[in-house]
C-alpha cells in the first residue's frame, strides 16, 4: 500500500516520499476501516512537514491532515456508519495513504455530492460557518456587503438586493 511520508523536516519538495507501508489489519472494536479517495493539501500540512508548528511525531511520520473515502470494513459495535458511506477522515490523521483504520465514533456519512467539494468540508467552511455563527454581529448592510462582494455584477449590471425579510430579518 502507497503512502507519503517524512522521514525529516524541511521543503516538502526534498523531504516528501512515497513509500510502501503495511496494509491496514481488519478494523477492531468500534473502529473502522477507510479508503481514501482524496487526501487535500492546505496550509497545515505545509507548516507541519516544514516544522514550522513544533512538536511533531516521531520521524519518519505520514502526513496528510484531511481526507475523504469510502468505509471499506467497520468493527463490532459500530453503528453510525457502514461499508460503503462516504466520509471525511477525522482531522489531523495523516491521511495521505491508501487506507487506515480510525475512531468511527466521529464519521458520518456524507450526502451525494462532488467528492472534491466534499473532500474540504473539515477545513475552511466550517471555520467561516462558525466565526459568522458565533463571533460576528452580522447587520443587513454587512449581509448586503457580502452579497455583492461574493456575487460582482457582470457586465454593467446592477448587483441585486435582498430586503430584510428575505434576509430573514424585520
Amino acid at each position: 500500500m502507497k503512502a507519503v511520508q517524512i522521514k525529516s523536516y524541511g521543503d516538502p519538495l526534498e523531504v516528501l516520499e512515497v513509500v510502501d507501508v503495511t496494509e491496514p489489519k481488519a478494523p477492531g472494536a468500534n473502529e473502522a476501516l477507510l479508503g481514501i479517495e482524496i487526501a487535500t493539501l492546505n496550509k497545515h500540512d505545509l507548516l507541519f512537514i516544514g516544522n514550522a508548528l513544533g512538536g511533531g511525531p516521531a520521524l519518519p511520520t505520514i502526513v496528510g491532515n484531511e481526507g475523504f473515502g469510502r468505509v471499506l470494513a467497520v468493527g463490532g459495535g459500530v453503528e453510525n456508519v457502514t461499508v460503503g458511506d462516504r466520509v471525511l477522515a477525522p482531522p489531523l490523521s495523516q491521511t495521505w495513504r491508501e487506507k487506515m483504520i480510525v475512531p468511527a465514533s466521529g464519521l458520518f456519512p456524507l450526502p451525494d455530492g462532488d467528492p472534491y467539494q466534499l473532500s474540504m468540508l473539515s477545513g475552511n467552511p466550517p471555520t467561516a460557518a462558525l466565526i459568522l455563527s458565533e463571533y460576528a454581529q452580522l447587520t443587513a448592510d454587512c449581509l448586503y456587503g457580502l452579497i455583492e462582494f461574493l456575487l460582482p455584477p457582470t457586465r454593467d449590471e446592477d448587483v441585486s438586493t435582498f430586503s430584510d425579510e428575505e434576509l430573514g430579518g424585520g
